[in-house]
């Protein structure tokens, strides 16, 4: 039936022009100068030209405009603080550049500002008219969305013992994160002059959902953050702790024992840790 004229144009090519003219702000001129030659040079036939231009150019080109002012708005919002610090000027011509090349590839809106900092962050690290941080805190502000989404399920604390000889239950939001700087203690209004600590070097941050559905982050000291790390890979708390140890340099005695148990207390209060697992897990 595709070489059957009656069977209509492509809807291929017409959805591939469409998304030219959504993205691209050059090919969105060509076709408002001159629509039938601009489609045309898109690849669409007299009779899909004909069909994309019946209600009127303005109306095609108005989706443009549409795609382009729901990202930008997307965007800015799940950035948060860091478009304000960024300029509107800025954060309009970055998000026209993603748009334009490579553009988003998921067909959820709330993904889309991760995959924008993905494809802007590197810039931005590298700019030196650009406050270091900045995309920190940018990514900071996705992810405390991207907390709130996470399908997985926030067990609840189980009764099962600790032993050191089994791994360790643990939150499935649980991420730890090493950022440079401390982003997450930020107020929500950024002042001209406000700026983020640095961190300590080897500390860590966690980042979970609680149990009351709650984006959460805890600062974590370097060997606590090497045992919460294997403890997430599944090692038993056995080889997190000689892990722990081996990745800071230290060797394991009984003060480091006594420090551990704390910790895991501090991290089973705060639904970090879960519990102990059984021999059926």
């Amino acid at each position: 039936m595709s070489g059957d004229p009656r069977s209509g144009p492509d809807p291929r090519v017409v959805q591939s022009a469409l998304g030219q003219v959504i993205r691209d702000a050059a090919i969105r001129d060509r076709v408002a100068e001159d629509p039938d030659a601009g489609l045309g040079a898109l690849g669409l036939d007299p009779d899909s030209r004909a069909g994309m231009l019946g209600a009127g150019v303005e109306r095609l080109l108005a989706y443009h405009e549409m795609v382009h002012a729901r990202l930008y708005r997307t965007i800015k919002t799940f950035i948060g603080g860091a478009a304000a610090r960024l300029g509107e000027d800025r954060l309009h011509a970055e998000v026209r550049r993603f748009i334009a090349d490579p553009g988003p590839t998921t067909v959820y809106l709330r993904d889309i500002p991760a995959e924008f900092l993905a494809w802007a962050r590197p810039r931005w690290d590298a700019d030196p008219s650009l406050p270091g941080w900045l995309g920190e805190l940018a990514a900071h502000q996705v992810l405390i969305r991207t907390l709130r989404n996470d399908p997985r399920e926030v067990a609840p604390l189980n009764e099962h013992k600790i032993d050191i000889e089994r791994p360790i239950a643990c939150n499935a939001t649980v991420r730890v994160l090493r950022p440079r700087f401390a982003v997450h203690h930020l107020p929500k209004q950024l002042g001209p002059d406000t700026a983020p600590d640095p961190i300590p070097a080897g500390h860590a941050v966690i980042a979970y959902r609680h149990a009351d559905d709650q984006p959460r982050f805890v600062d974590i000291k370097p060997r606590s953050a090497h045992l919460l790390d294997l403890l997430l890979a599944g090692k038993t708390l056995r080889e997190a702790l000689f892990g722990a140890c081996e990745a800071t340099g230290e060797t394991l005695d009984d003060q480091i024992l006594s420090v551990t148990a704390l910790t895991l207390a501090d991290l089973v209060e705060r639904h970090i840790l879960l519990g102990g697992t059984s021999e059926a897990t």
